[in-house]
């Protein structure tokens, strides 16, 4: 069902018209206002100039009763003059908050305001010489009298300034207001004509066609496609709004189909993207078990030179026990294909390796193993601790003529598996401490603590933190924090 239109178009325009007129009819009242505020600075300045001229005359009032109470009274006390100058000093003040006629009524005001504090002053000794009887009083007040004389020209001058100004400025008020009146009421009556006759036509002429507009598009809304064009040849913005329907309604109909295509595209699309996952995913994972590969034969080679030097040294004496122990290094890294053991398995291996090196070192090593229960479960790639500890063999403990031990710790915490290798060896010296593990192919911990920090960095990216601290002398700590990943149970 339609919906119906609570508020026509034409009403709207109508009511913008008024609202315009309404407006002209406030910016006549604007500038009545502006008329009353022009009146309102004439009236300032009459107020001005009448405080000037009262100004005066009180000066005038003053010096007539100070020469007259000198000279006919006997007096014993001083007068209160001083609540006399602060009136006067008042009135002077409340004169210099509006705005000076010209420069000389600023100098005059100022002469003003100086010559009355003067004056003040003068007949304030004169008052004194009375009291003292001292017969030269009458010239302090002859002073006071010349003062005054200067005042009153002071203030004549400013009255003057006060009158011309006033008057001027009343001329051109008067005019102003004349004219702004006449030019308002003209302009008032032309608005109101002109914008009622195209309130009404403008109506008319934009309505009607926006009602077409209006029904054709609630058909579009309820899912009618085939909507006949609407015309409005009114040859202003209408017509090109009438245009735009008619193409937007045909452009609505095509892009229906698009997006059906577009639908099957994006499906598409989204299916070959997660192919491509499922490769890079394949990927890494091949280059994980290809870089952990790596580990098998460097593994086998130092083993066989262990062997070759200990044949050389005895004999052969102990090739047997030697053999043994390396077969089952063999089965370690060449039996087990998956990439993930057990922590209790790769600390297995790293127990067989350091028996099959104490053949060799004898009291010279020893190694402690502590792994915690829960530890023991979880799964590392393979490899991950046996280098660390071939690692310290060789390079710490091996150049040390007293030999050394090594000790390995396994535990969880806090959701992440912590793995340490210390060792009491020889430790590096200052310039290798400082090679960050990224160089450690160039080092001299060879390709195994590489292969190590690479496997860790593609399987667990930033999760995994290896860090090696190590003092020439006191030997090398190697500290590892893995996520924790539990080995699931095979079902029976």
């Amino acid at each position: 069902m339609p919906t119906k239109i609570r508020h026509s178009i034409r009403r709207k325009l109508l009511l913008f018209y008024s609202v315009a007129i309404l407006a002209v009819v406030l910016l006549d009242l604007s500038v009545q206002v502006a008329a009353y505020g022009a009146i309102h600075e004439f009236e300032g300045r009459l107020s001005r100039y009448h405080s000037v001229h009262r100004l005066r005359l009180e000066l005038a009032g003053h010096y007539a009763r100070m020469e007259r109470g000198l000279r006919e009274t006997a007096l014993t006390e001083r007068l209160p003059l001083e609540g006399e100058l602060h009136d006067f000093l008042y009135v002077v003040s409340g004169l210099e908050q509006v705005e000076p006629e010209s420069l000389n009524a600023f100098f005059s005001l100022q002469a003003t305001r100086r010559g009355i504090e003067a004056y003040f002053d003068r007949i304030d000794a004169a008052v004194q010489r009375r009291i003292a009887l001292d017969k030269d009083w009458y010239i302090d007040l002859a002073h006071a009298g010349r003062i005054f004389g200067y005042m009153d020209t002071y203030l004549s001058a400013l009255l003057s300034e006060a009158m011309n100004y006033g008057e001027l400025r009343y001329q051109l008020l008067i005019q102003r207001i004349s004219r702004l009146r006449r030019l308002t009421i003209s302009g008032l009556l032309l608005f109101v004509a002109l914008f009622g006759m195209a309130a009404a036509a403008f109506s008319k002429s934009v309505a009607d066609p926006i009602r077409r507009l209006a029904k054709a598009s609630e058909r579009i809304a309820a899912g009618e496609l085939d909507v006949p064009e609407v015309h409005a040849p009114t040859g202003d913005e209408v017509e090109v709004l009438a245009r735009s329907f008619n193409t937007m309604s045909k452009s609505i109909a095509s892009m229906l189909t698009d997006l059906k295509g577009k639908a099957e595209l994006e499906k598409r699309l989204r299916e070959e993207e997660r192919e491509l996952m499922e490769k890079e995913r394949a990927l890494r994972e091949a280059q994980f078990i290809s870089l952990q590969d790596q580990i098998q034969p460097h593994f086998l080679f130092n083993a066989l030179n262990t062997i070759a030097r200990m044949a050389l040294f005895e004999g052969a004496k102990e090739t047997e026990g030697l053999s043994l122990a390396l077969g089952r290094l063999f089965r370690y890294a060449l039996g087990a294909p998956e990439s993930m053991v057990r922590v209790e398995a790769e600390l297995g291996i790293v127990e067989e390796y350091l028996s099959f090196q104490a053949l060799r070192f004898g009291a010279r090593l020893s190694w402690t193993i502590n792994a915690q229960s829960s530890a023991k479960g979880a799964l590392i790639p393979r490899f991950s601790i046996q280098p660390f500890v071939e690692n310290a063999v060789r390079h710490g403990i091996e150049p040390r003529e007293e030999g050394g031990s090594v000790s390995i710790e396994a535990h969880k915490k806090g959701g992440r598996l912590i793995l340490n290798i210390i060792d009491t060896g020889v430790g590096m010296p200052p310039a290798a401490k400082g090679r960050k593990l990224r160089d450690a192919e160039t080092a001299s911990e060879g390709i195994g603590i590489a292969n190590v920090r690479k496997r860790l960095e593609l399987r667990y990216g930033a999760a995994a933190h290896l860090s090696i601290k190590s003092e020439a002398g006191r030997g090398t700590q190697v500290h590892m924090s893995l996520p924790v990943e539990e080995a699931v149970e095979a079902p029976a």
